[in-house]
């Protein structure tokens, strides 16, 4: 069994939820998971050179989100159970059910993108396939600006549970893909376009 991976720190001092298309508060709320997504999409939006707000509607974002529940997903679903097993009223944010396409949707209300708002969940090809699909739609002239990117938050129960119980985990804790060396895979968290 291993607990070595990649993970984020100190990110909340670093995210600001105003600037966005969507009330501050209801950002605050939801797993980093949707934040990393928002800050990232933010951030590369405005390094690529385009204004707050796109002068198109034919802009669009594709995610690929490994789509493993996140902890906050984990907390609702226990809350969920608990509450009704004594006969009460569940609490939490019903949003974070929804951790799969949901963070794509935010970046595209988030940012006003029009052209659509799309996931998916190629396991460790998400992003190169978010990239892919990306230019296709590029290609085909359905858009005219595309946002690509990755997220992970998993919750570690799941992701690194899992890959332990599956001997997928590098026993030498080191990431070396494509190497002749390597010896399983070091999960990371993140957000990236």
């Amino acid at each position: 069994w291993s607990d070595q991976g990649g993970y984020v720190r100190g990110f909340d001092a670093t995210f600001d939820p105003t600037g966005y298309l969507l009330p501050a508060e209801q950002l605050q709320t939801l797993d980093p998971l949707f934040r990393w997504t928002l800050h990232a999409a933010r951030q590369a939006w405005q390094d690529a050179g385009y204004p707050p707000q796109p002068e198109t509607d034919r802009a669009g974002v594709i995610l690929g989100n490994l789509s493993y529940p996140t902890r906050s997903y984990a907390e609702l679903a226990e809350s969920v159970w608990w509450a009704l097993s004594k006969g009460e009223e569940p609490t939490g944010d019903g949003r974070e059910r929804f951790m799969s396409g949901l963070p794509a949707h935010l970046v595209a209300q988030a940012l006003g993108l029009q052209a659509g708002a799309l996931s998916l969940d190629a396991a460790c090809a998400s992003s190169l396939y978010a990239i892919k699909l990306a230019c296709d739609w590029l290609h085909d002239r359905k858009t005219d600006v595309m946002l690509a990117g990755g997220v992970n938050h998993a919750d570690d129960l799941f992701l690194l549970g899992g890959f332990c119980a599956m001997n997928a985990m590098s026993m030498t804790g080191l990431s070396r893909p494509f190497h002749m060396d390597a010896d399983g895979l070091v999960p990371a968290e993140g957000a990236g376009f």
